[in-house]
């Protein structure tokens, strides 16, 4: 921010000599009105000083806090003349370019739709209109936006939509450039509303095919928690979770479900194929249910190498029923907590198809801006209990299985586990 008057300060030349003394040195103020900053320009230094705040990159990328600052003044100049009740998008991409020479896809800009969505998915709430019922992540290496999950008897899962499937364009327009928020933002609407939506499924040995799905915006309701019983290949009984998400709701739906629907069961599973995270205490919290007193869960590391360890402070409520782990490679972030605690205090078995999860040991500080719009920050990265950054890495699995789709229950996954 500017000061509005600047202050400068003068010595005097000495000049003579009176009763043996020298002049006092003399202050000459220099009354300076300052430039005010636009409402633009303003909200670019918002999001300036609080990346500068928070940032887990001190060098900024390479650039130095010299470099840094300069991408502020260029992006401020930038927006000079453009008002945001005009062309707000101009100041949108602007910030989003000075954003970008950090090289993080996971700091990034949101605009006041992007923002409340990620907001509401955080709190697990549901806000603005209706929906398809996709859950979305960006994949960093490719820029592409996959379909994780899709809500049960929701638009998309009824239309045939996958997991796996990568968005390619909403209504004709491309999204390759977008960010999970954006294509988000661009499936909600009206109830009743309708869009054009285009995926491209995978295939094996590169054959990708491309379907076209015409789907009615509703009220999806999620329910991020699931839970049932099955029985093993030897007969005994299972009790399976699984978590689509992490919310701030997600501890207290997994106690009740342990306390009372699955109190019988001699196994427990926890299923978190294609769990991208969500509200990051959730995956600790649910981690300290499953372990001892005083167990490390993970230490996160701030911008100053200053590291908080969390540990269980409490009694986990279930520490000597088998317990399970299913994840895949779109298994992230707080999920990836959680089975990296459990794996690492030894409290889990993890079991997946694929050679690791998604690999994203980054946490993000979510913050409205001045206008509604927010930004994503990454302040911290996280370490797992025996100190591995799993940026990148992921979770290696201790029991690969053959095969393992997204669609496939859980019980045949693990036939010939339990």
């Amino acid at each position: 921010m500017t000061v509005p008057w600047s202050l400068e300060c003068s010595l005097g030349q000495t000049t003579e000599i009176n009763a043996g003394l020298f002049l006092a040195p003399q202050v000459q103020i220099v009354s300076q009105q300052a430039l005010a900053l636009t409402e633009s320009q303003l909200l670019v230094d918002d999001v300036w000083r609080e990346v500068t705040r928070q940032y887990i990159d001190r060098t900024f990328n390479g650039q130095g806090e010299e470099g840094w600052r300069q991408k502020r003044l260029k992006t401020v100049q930038q927006v000079s003349h453009v008002s945001p009740d005009d062309d707000r998008e101009v100041v949108y991409s602007a910030i989003r370019g000075m954003l970008s020479t950090l090289g993080d896809p996971y700091t990034r800009f949101l605009n006041p739709d992007q923002y409340a969505s990620l907001a509401s998915y955080a709190r697990g709430s549901v806000v603005g209109g209706g929906g398809i019922g996709v859950q979305l992540i960006g994949e960093p290496r490719s820029g592409k936006i996959v379909v994780v999950n899709t809500v049960p008897n929701g638009p998309a899962d009824r239309a045939g939509i996958l997991p796996g499937d990568i968005i390619d364009s909403i209504d004709g327009e491309p999204l390759s450039e977008g960010t999970a928020e954006v294509v988000a933002a661009k499936c909600r609407g009206e109830v009743g509303s309708t869009l054009s939506i285009k995926v491209i499924r995978p295939g094996e040995n590169g054959k990708d095919a491309s379907f076209q799905f015409s789907l009615a915006r509703a009220n999806v309701q999620t329910s991020p928690v699931q839970y049932s019983m099955f029985k093993s290949s030897s007969g005994k009984s299972v009790g399976l979770i699984s978590l689509k998400s992490f919310s701030q709701q997600t501890l207290t739906q997994v106690i009740d479900a342990l306390d009372k629907e699955l109190k019988s069961a001699e196994i427990i599973v926890l299923d978190l194929r294609g769990n991208a995270g969500g509200y990051m205490p959730a995956g600790v919290d649910v981690a300290k249910l499953f372990l001892p007193p005083q167990a490390r869960v993970i230490s996160e590391v701030d911008k100053s190498g200053r590291a908080t360890i969390y540990v269980n402070d409490g009694v986990g409520s279930d520490t000597r029923r088998p317990l399970y782990l299913l994840v895949d490679e779109r298994t992230a972030s707080a999920s990836e907590i959680l089975a990296a605690a459990l794996q690492d205090n030894q409290r889990a078995t993890i079991v997946s198809s694929a050679e690791h999860t998604f690999g994203k040991g980054r946490i993000q500080n979510l913050q409205e801006l001045i206008d509604g719009s927010g930004i994503a920050i990454t302040k911290a990265k996280y370490m797992t209990p025996s100190g591995k950054d799993i940026q990148g890495v992921g979770v290696i699995p201790d029991k690969l299985i053959s095969a393992c789709a997204p669609q496939d229950p859980a019980s045949v996954c693990l036939k010939n586990i339990l």
